[in-house]
């Protein structure tokens, strides 16, 4: 019993240490690669404190002065970690969001170079009743197959790029568009002006992604800050920001007024990374792991609710975003 004791002592010590460092990253949000890594993860060290502080508990029974002292003092920082985890995921689950009909309906997906399915996609848009769908990494060929499964006639009004590999991004709208304009994010990033009832402006993005290269990363969220604080008026940004609501890239964008539609309907943890891991052989993960596809939007827009689907053929969950306008 004394070696299972200092056992599960040793692997609470560790699940200790590893969880201070994902608050140390969710606190300070350093931007060099494996912190930007660790900050992706940070939630999870509600799970390492809970954990630890429950193997402290079992292994203090009967145990000598040195591991009660380790337990007592390892268990104050375990509860002291877990309260202040579950104070910051408290948003999404708990408070207060517009209900009844919606009166906008947001949808974004990645299709991984245009491998995911073409017709899933256009089912679940058709079934949702999507006003607005945002796609990235859109390829000519996965637009023609788009299109013949009613895209076009769905959502006739289109703008962006259908472009080879990453880099192909596309709005497709119910509304019309005017006023396009693309923004320096490397991987496709587009302004347009959606004349729905309550006109607004829709910012549809895909950055690059930080651990392939992490100033492309800082630049392209730089350039989607500078867009969004020059727009007036109501704004919906959404798309693969490839960053969790925990960078600072994504703090700084929310600073801007606008609100996550995830956290505002208080839908709880919505994982949108991985998707179909069949479409990322060697990660055979059966369920999400981190949230970097968002509905962002500012007043008069509140989300009622919001959804993710899994889609054959991409590693990306849809994100589908119902909202509210307050206002009305």
């Amino acid at each position: 019993m004394k070696i299972v004791r200092m056992l599960m002592a040793a692997v609470a010590v560790i699940l200790l240490a590893g969880s201070l460092v994902l608050t140390y990253a969710h606190i300070s949000t350093p931007e060099s690669k494996l912190w930007v890594l660790a900050t992706s993860f940070s939630p999870y060290a509600l799970v390492g404190f809970v954990v630890a502080l429950l193997l402290l508990l079992v292994a203090r029974l009967g145990a000598g002065v040195a591991i009660r002292r380790l337990a007592l003092y390892g268990g104050v920082v375990a509860l002291v970690g877990a309260v202040a985890h579950a104070v910051w995921l408290a948003p999404l689950y708990a408070g207060k969001h517009p209900t009844g009909k919606p009166d906008l309906t947001v949808m974004t997906l990645n299709l991984r170079f245009g491998l995911g399915d073409a017709d899933k996609t256009v089912e679940l848009a058709t079934a949702r009743k999507v006003d607005v769908l945002v796609l990235e990494e859109v390829t000519p060929e996965e637009l023609v197959k788009l299109d013949a499964d009613g895209l076009n006639v769905l959502l006739p009004n289109r703008y962006g790029t259908a472009d080879p590999g990453v880099a192909g991004t596309v709005i497709s709208s119910a509304y019309p568009l005017e006023q396009g304009k693309q923004l320096a994010v490397h991987n496709g990033g587009y302004q347009v002006r959606v004349l729905a009832p309550k006109p607004f402006w829709l910012v549809a993005v895909h950055t690059g992604q930080p651990l392939t290269s992490l100033s492309v990363w800082r630049s392209d969220h730089a350039a989607i800050h500078q867009a969004v604080a020059a727009l007036k008026g109501p704004k919906i940004v959404a798309g693969d920001f490839n960053a969790t609501l925990n960078h600072a890239p994504m703090k700084a964008l929310l600073d801007l007024g606008l609100h996550d539609a995830a956290e505002q309907a208080n839908s709880g943890w919505q994982a949108t990374w991985p998707g179909d891991t069949k479409a990322r052989s060697g990660f055979p993960i059966p369920f999400g792991l981190i949230a970097i596809d968002h509905v962002l939007s500012s007043s008069p827009f509140g989300a009622i609710s919001t959804q993710v689907v899994k889609i054959d053929g991409t590693d990306h969950k849809a994100l589908i975003a119902e909202l509210a306008d307050q206002v009305s």
